[in-house]
C-alpha cells in the first residue's frame, strides 16, 4: 500500500511540481529580459534626445522629435510611446 502511494507520488506529483517550477523560472527570466530591454531602450532614447538637442539647439521641438523617431526606426525599434520620449526630454532638462 505504501509502495503504491509512493509510486503514485513519484509518478504524478513530482513531474507536475517540476513543471510548475520550470514555468515559474521561465516567467522570471522573461521579466528580467524585458527589464533589460526596457533599460536599453530608455538609454537609447536619452542618447538620441541629447543628440537632437545638440543638432537643433533650443526650440525646434517638433524637428527634434522627428529626428529621434526616425533614428529609432533606423535601429529597428519601430513605434515608441511618446511618453517615453517626453520622459527622456524631462530627464535631460534636470541636468
Amino acid at each position: 500500500m505504501i509502495e503504491t502511494i509512493s509510486g503514485w507520488l513519484q509518478g504524478v506529483l513530482l513531474p507536475g511540481f517540476g513543471t510548475l517550477l520550470l514555468a515559474a523560472a521561465l516567467g522570471l527570466v522573461r521579466r528580467y529580459v524585458g527589464k533589460i530591454e526596457d533599460e536599453r531602450l530608455r538609454q537609447l532614447i536619452l542618447e538620441l534626445v541629447q543628440a537632437a538637442e545638440q543638432i537643433y539647439g533650443p526650440g525646434n521641438g517638433e524637428a527634434k522629435r522627428r529626428y529621434v523617431v526616425e533614428k529609432l526606426r533606423e535601429t529597428g525599434r519601430g513605434k515608441v510611446d511618446r511618453n517615453k520620449l517626453e520622459a527622456a526630454v524631462y530627464s535631460l532638462s534636470e541636468f
